[in-house]
This record gives structure tokens, sequence and C-alpha cells, in this order.
């Protein structure tokens, strides 16, 4: 890392972004004092001055090592101060999440800072509009400042050292995960760009970290209605950024779409941009024309991007004859003239408008990138998704569809094993199944119970453990199939509980503790069952006699407490009809507070994970890219061409059917290249069958573009 310079005068530090402070009379953003920006740059230089001293330090000292000096050179203050008690206690640390060895206290040093700012960054603000000069909200930002500026000029020691690296993983990923979804836009913008600085230099090994990531709050920000076009506008500018940079759009195809157990983010990513681009995004209530324009063209612009990074990927196989230049990028780079005035752009923070995509570190934890083996790997995950489509409809015919295509054993254990761990099926249809009276159901529903352990757990929390993979379903003959089977394998786990005679006492009761849940918890049901109820409702069921009142009383209160849910459940507002702006703000808090916990538990929950992250190198990824991507991609452009005659937009998706047609003619994919070219020859009205009363300026950029294609990439097929 590099030192910040400081003069004497420690009040003219500059800094990125100045804070802004909330007129009270006028409800106007204003900048703060002189006085007031004074003293937070001089505060924020000095800190940035220890942080990078103290990791440069550091990492002075852990290249220095080995050297042999030929004479003794004077100890600086650094080396010989004694270390603060925190900083001795480092290495003793109560918290389990910390595992790396510290070689150096100056190592210690740099992680207690590090690991601070990010705790600092997670402190929640006071309920309510924040207010501007509060000291919360302050130092959150001041945090997320340093944070940054730590990133940004990180050097190869810290990008490197396990130390850091999962102090990331531990600390600054379930920061952002928290802060990521925060209402306050400068908290919001500070994440963003913390993300890009992550995906950047460390994305080598936080791969399941940028998953979570973007499919739970990038993508769940633009596809929400609720969201604020202030916020959408953030993410698409961050968007920007990402889909220019063509390893980093090639390598979210090959880590994600291309892993069985991932996500298909670029799959997701084309279509919401699609959507954008169309105009067909959710903005929210009262949003301008000049908003939504500027959103369509950003759209399209994250669309042209893509394209442009996938003819740049595959350049090496194209052969022009006639020698023309390469398609043109001087328009693309050209600033938007449409960008509304209201929101702010995401802060460049003195990076270029694509990312760095350089090395992050270490490289043993790549993993090959091998194109025919991830050609399979994405056949076979279709197939998959294929069959976990019509398992969700019909849970049997799912079965039987991935049997028959080898991917399922035979076996009710191997099914059982399977409905266990994938998280994709849908909890109802899954209860149904565990449910069924047939003889190839109860099988299967008997393997997935015996795969359970319930040893040393009490009825209630075994209970938990059994309902969270599936919803009960509704059936009172199939609820008892359940209970029956859970019952005997929950004594048959626990043989020496002294409290049940036999497990039919267990099942009265399992029984017993789903029907107190629904009463207490429907909103349908108005009169509550009480606790004398409850232990009244109990009684005589072990042999004849009476279970102790204490037990029940104490089942009770934790039901009444904690209601039994399935795992991850969580009460999402759904797609409601937002009236006022008012009730846009209500549910877009109560959907940042889901999509917060959601990503927060998930960053939590692979913290401690290492996923290999592959870096694409091969030519042949383009082709199953384009494959997945050219209907999207086709829909934006002709919406674009037939619904508006803005010469931006029509220009934006020229663009992109000149790229996508070069696509096509490389990898000599004859549909694809057809349903471009028909499209183009379309709009250019030379084909109508009625009479042409207006030629546009943009059916005459049809026509170029049409001769252009046909001289640059008609003989290449």
């Amino acid at each position: 890392m590099e030192n910040v310079n400081t003069t004497e005068d420690e009040s003219n530090v500059e800094t990125e972004s100045q804070p802004l402070v909330q007129s009270s009379d006028q409800g106007e953003l204003v900048k703060g004092t002189d006085a007031d920006i004074s003293n937070q740059e001089m505060v924020r230089g000095m800190l940035n001055n220890i942080v990078n001293n103290v990791v440069t330090d550091c990492e002075g000292q852990k290249q220095s090592e080995g050297e042999v000096t030929t004479q003794e050179s004077p100890v600086t203050p650094a080396l010989t101060r004694v270390p603060s008690q925190e900083s001795m206690d480092a290495g003793n640390d109560t918290d389990t999440a910390v595992t790396a060895k510290f070689t150096h206290v100056l190592q210690k040093d740099a992680f207690l800072v590090f690991r601070a700012l990010c705790k600092l960054s997670m402190k929640p603000l006071p309920e309510g509009q924040p207010d501007p000069k509060s000291h919360e909200l302050r130092s959150k930002i001041l945090s997320l400042h340093l944070l940054l500026s730590i990133l940004q000029n990180a050097g190869p020691i810290f990008r490197a050292n396990d130390m850091f690296v999962t102090a990331i993983k531990q600390y600054l990923c379930v920061a952002l995960s928290k802060n990521g979804v925060s209402s306050v836009p400068e908290v919001f913008e500070l994440s963003l760009a913390i993300f890009l600085a992550l995906l950047s230099k460390f994305k080598m090994h936080l791969k399941m970290q940028i998953e979570v990531f973007f499919k739970e709050i990038f993508l769940n920000i633009l596809e929400t209605t609720s969201s604020s076009f202030e916020h959408k506008w953030m993410v698409i500018q961050a968007l920007t950024r990402i889909c220019a940079d063509a390893q980093s759009v090639v390598d979210i195809y090959v880590n994600y779409d291309c892993d069985l157990s991932a996500a298909n983010l670029f799959e997701r990513l084309v279509n919401d941009l699609s959507k954008i681009a169309q105009g067909r995004q959710a903005l929210e209530l009262g949003a301008t024309p000049n908003q939504e324009k500027s959103m369509r063209i950003r759209g399209l612009e994250c669309l042209v991007s893509i394209l442009k990074c996938m003819v740049e990927w595959s350049k090496d196989l194209y052969v022009n004859p006639n020698s023309q230049t390469t398609l043109g990028a001087d328009r693309y780079n050209k600033e938007s003239d449409c960008e509304p005035p209201q929101p702010k752009n995401v802060h460049l923070y003195g990076s270029s408008n694509s990312l760095n995509s350089g090395g992050s570190g270490q490289t043993n934890r790549e993993a090959p990138d091998t194109p025919e083996q991830l050609h399979v790997l994405k056949q076979t995950k279709e197939v998959w998704e294929t069959g976990i489509t019509v398992f969700n409809r019909k849970p049997k015919k799912g079965i039987q569809f991935l049997q028959e295509q080898h991917l399922l054993g035979m076996s009710s254990t191997e099914v059982a094993e399977w409905l266990h761990v994938d998280e994709r099926l849908d909890k109802t249809a899954l209860g149904d199944l565990l449910g069924e009276s047939d003889d190839a159901s109860k099988e299967i529903m008997y393997a997935y119970i015996d795969q359970m352990n319930f040893r040393n757990r009490d009825i209630v929390s075994a209970l938990r453990n059994f309902l969270e993979g599936f919803r009960l379903p509704g059936e009172a003959q199939k609820i008892d199939r359940l209970m029956e089977k859970f019952a005997s394998r929950y004594c048959e786990c626990n043989p020496n509980n002294g409290l049940f005679a036999s497990a039919d006492t267990a099942y009265v009761l399992a029984y017993s503790v789903i029907m107190l849940t629904t009463d207490l918890h429907s909103p349908q049901v108005k009169s509550k069952m009480t606790k004398e109820q409850y232990i009244r409702l109990n009684r005589g069921i072990s042999d004849s006699k009476d279970l102790p009142e204490e037990y029940l009383s104490n089942i009770y209160d934790e039901i009444a407490g904690h209601e039994i849910k399935m795992k991850g459940t969580v009460n999402k507002p759904g797609k409601q009809v937002i009236s006022s702006e008012k009730r846009r703000r209500f549910l877009w808090n109560m959907e940042m507070e889901v999509i917060s916990t959601a990503a927060k538990n998930l960053m939590e929950s692979v913290s401690h994970v290492q996923a290999p992250f592959t870096s694409a190198k091969h030519l042949e990824h383009v082709r199953p890219m384009f494959k997945m991507a050219w209907t999207p991609l086709l829909a934006a452009f002709s919406v674009g061409l037939q619904d508006c005659d803005d010469p931006e937009i029509a220009s934006l998706c020229l663009d992109g059917i000149r790229c996508a047609i070069r696509i096509a003619c490389i990898f000599h994919m004859t549909l694809e290249r057809d349903a471009y070219v028909q499209a183009l020859a379309r709009f250019t009205l030379l084909t109508a069958n009625s009479p042409i009363t207006e030629m546009k300026a943009k059916n005459i950029d049809t026509i170029k573009t049409l001769i252009t294609v046909a001289h640059t990439d008609g003989k290449t097929t």
C-alpha cells in the first residue's frame, strides 16, 4: 500500500467526496460548513495515514524478512514499541472466526485496525431518518471510506496473506451485506465501491461471497418495484463498470452459470438488463420520463458492453477479408447527454471506467479453465434445472425424469439424500411427496427421516430440525404418517429417554406440538389455546400416565415465543400495488430488512468455505454465452428500434446488433445470425409490404448498418 502524504497542516488533506448535510429548513442537500469539512478532512487524513503506515510497515517487514544485512541499522520505534494490550491479546482472540496466525506484531495491528473498521461500519443507525451530523452515521461513512482506501491501495502481501483474506471474508463481506441495502445513499454508494474493489482485486478468494452480493443485493434491487430510483441508478452504474470488463464478464459465466451448485448469475443479469433496456423495469412511483429514459439507456449500454466483451474475447477467431476496422467503440465511450441530474453517479474513486482484472495474489486456489469440461457441466446443470422445474410441479415425474437422465440414483436412499441437500426444491411439493401413501413415496419418506440425527435433542428441537426442510402438508392423513415415522426415529436415536414410555407417546406429543403451533401462530385462529388447555390435552399420553406438568409448560412457552418454521423462511411483502410514495418507502424498508437478513446469513455461512475460482482464458466460452443470451439481447434491441426514435437509443441498438452478428458469424451460428440480420432488414423498411410513408433517421442508419455488416461479416460464414 502507498502512504498518504500529509503536510504540516492536516486540514489541507484532500478527500474524494465531501460530507453532505441536510438543510432542516429548505430540505436541500448543501455542503457542510468550511469548519466541518476541514475537521472531517483532518481526521480522515490522519486515520488514512495511520492505516496506510501500519499496513505498509507490515508488508515491508514481511518482504524484508530473511534478508541478511552487513551493517546494523537503527531500530525504528514502530518495531521496538510495547504493543497494546489489545494487540497482545489478538493471538488469543476468543472470536472463533479468527484462525489466522500472526508472524509479527505489525500484522496483528493491521488486522486489528481492519477488523475494527469493519465492526464500526456495522454499527446500527438510529431508527427513522438518520441525521447527517449524527455520530453514528459519520463514523459509519468514515469507516467505509477508510476500508475502501485500504482495498484500493492494497499491495501484494495484503492481497495474498491468508490472515487478511480471512478478515475480508468474515468481517468485511458480512458488513457489506448490511450496508449494501442501506437507505442512506452515501453508505450504499460506498458499499458498491467496496464491492467493485473486492471484485477487482480479491475475486480469486471470494467466489461464494460475490455470488451472494450479486444474487441477494444487486439483482434484487433491480427487480423489486419498491426500491428507489436512486438505488437502482447506483446499481446500474456499478454494473456498467462490470460489464465493460471482458475478463469479469466471462469469469461470471464460467464460475457461476457453469457451476452445478451456483446461481446462473450471467443469465439472470442479461435478462434483467434486457427488461431495463426495453423499458419494462420496475421503477418507483412517480419516476420522471427523463429517469426512465436514462435507465433504459444504461441498460442498453450494459448489454452492448457485454457483446463488445464477447467480440473482444473472440477477436483472434475473426477474419476480415476487407480489412474493415473493428466495431467502433468511440461512440459508446462518449458521455451520455441524458443522465438525470437528481441522483449521483457511483464515484469512480480514482478508478477507470472498467474494472482492473489483475491478479489477486495467490494463484494456487485457481481452478483450471477447461472449456470441454465446463461445457459438459453447463449441459448437466440445464438438465438438472429442467428436472427440478418438473419436480416443483409434479414431484414423482421430476424424480422419474432425473433418473431417466442418469443424474439421480434409483434407490430411495439416493433420492432422499438429494431431497436433503438441494435448496432449489419447492418445500410444499417436497412435503406433499413425503406424505403420499403409495409404497414408493413411503420408502423415500422413511429413508429421508432415517438420514436425520435427533440424538441428544429434546423433542421440540428435533421437531424444528425435522420440519425446517419442507412445508408440512395440509391433509391430516399425510401429517399422521410423517409424525408416526418421526416419533419412531426420535425414540430410536434416544433409547434412554426416561420421559416417553414408547414411540406412541412421542407421536402423540409431536402431533400436539404441531396443533399448538398452528393454534398460537395462525391469524385465522381467534381463540388461542391456553397453557392449561394444552396440559389437559396431553393428559395420560404416556401409557395412561401424565408427562410432567413443568415439561409441558416449558413446551408451551417455547412454541409461544418461537414458531416452528422452515429453514430460511422470511416474511416477504411480495408484489403489491404501490399507490403512494409513503407506501413505497414502507415496502422498501420491509424488503431491505429481508434482503439484509438473508444476505448476512448467507455471508456468514460461506465465510469459512474455500471455493476455487476459475480465471477464464479460452475463446470457446463465448459460444455458449451467446447461445444463452441472444434471445433477450435481440428482444431488447428490437424493442428499442421499434418503440423509440431517440438517436442515442437507436445507435446503441444498432451497435448491439452489429456485435451480435459478428459473434454469430465467428462461431458459425446460422440461426442466430439470420435472426439478427432479419431484424435489421425489417427496420430498414425496404421489405415492407405497404408503401413507405416516412423514412426516419433510424431507418437510414439501419440501412447503413446492414451494408456495413455485409461488408465486414458477409464472407465469414
